[in-house]
């Protein structure tokens, strides 16, 4: 029976690779609309269908939260896959 092959792991995984991480997951969120629809779902405020005016206003209300709330939660993120990813891959490090 061969040995599994090893995997080429990272020394370390850095704040670069969080920041990549959460840039990219950010990214792709906006990209399929889901962080703007989970806002939307929250029916916090109605979108003004009988209106042709309040669509500029709801969407850049919209926009600001969900900016806003990227803003605050990619430190976290970073800083959590940092130190995850790291807990994750030590024990495979040793191997």
């Amino acid at each position: 029976m061969s040995d599994p092959q090893k995997l080429n792991i990272v020394d370390v995984v850095t704040r670069e690779h969080g920041e990549t991480f959460a840039d990219r997951w950010f990214e792709h969120s906006f990209g399929t609309g889901a962080i703007t629809d989970a806002c939307s779902e929250t029916e916090i405020i109605e979108w003004p269908f009988d209106r042709g005016d309040g669509d500029e206003l709801f969407l850049g209300i919209e926009s600001e939260i969900v900016q806003r709330v990227v803003d605050q939660l990619r430190s976290t993120v970073v800083e959590t896959f940092v130190r995850l990813a790291n807990e994750v891959l030590t024990p495979e490090r040793r191997k």
